[in-house]
């Protein structure tokens, strides 16, 4: 299924028939981190990303116990509401994850993570968000995190890197 496919779907899903265009925008970072791969690649998962960022609490409908497996179901709470992350591929041996996430009434996401090795040791980590807007407040949304995402890469960089460093010291 494609993703204009998947955006159209879960817009019905959430009870939003669009009926004009609404904002869409893909937003990239490339982080350049300090650990193979194969060291790198579990914190970018649902259950792992608690080592490096604080705030992040998922809280896992199905399977009921936290897991970094595909098909995976979580929420995460966005203002007032419930995000819905469906963890769509988490392939360990392609270094690929993709979450779907629909944050109903504002918008729907496709978040791809794809890890590389770099030669030397390190890992290069291209982190994009496509995001398609299902309300007016969710175009304010869409373009503002289009503007704002590429801005917490040295953040996303160094929290990364100190909990790699962290790890190879135990």
């Amino acid at each position: 299924m494609n993703y204009k496919t998947t955006v159209i779907l879960l817009s019905g899903l959430a009870g939003v028939v669009p009926s004009q265009a609404r904002e869409h925008h893909e937003t990239t970072i490339v982080l350049r981190l300090p650990a193979p791969p194969a060291a790198a690649f579990p914190l970018f998962g649902p259950v792992r990303e608690t080592e490096w960022s604080p705030h992040w609490s998922p809280r896992f409908v199905f399977p009921p116990e936290p897991t970094q497996e595909t098909g995976a179901v979580f929420t995460t709470r966005k203002g007032d509401t419930d995000a819905v992350w469906v963890l769509a591929a988490y392939d360990e041996a392609a270094l690929r994850i993709t979450y779907v996430i629909l944050w109903p009434g504002m918008c729907a996401t496709k978040l791809d993570i794809a890890l590389t090795a770099t030669g030397d040791g390190a890992t290069e980590a291209t982190v994009t968000y496509r995001q398609t807007a299902l309300s007016e407040a969710g175009d304010r949304y869409v373009t503002e995190f289009s503007h704002d995402f590429p801005r917490e890469r040295d953040h996303w960089e160094q929290a990364i890197s100190h909990r790699l460093l962290a790890l190879r010291k135990k």
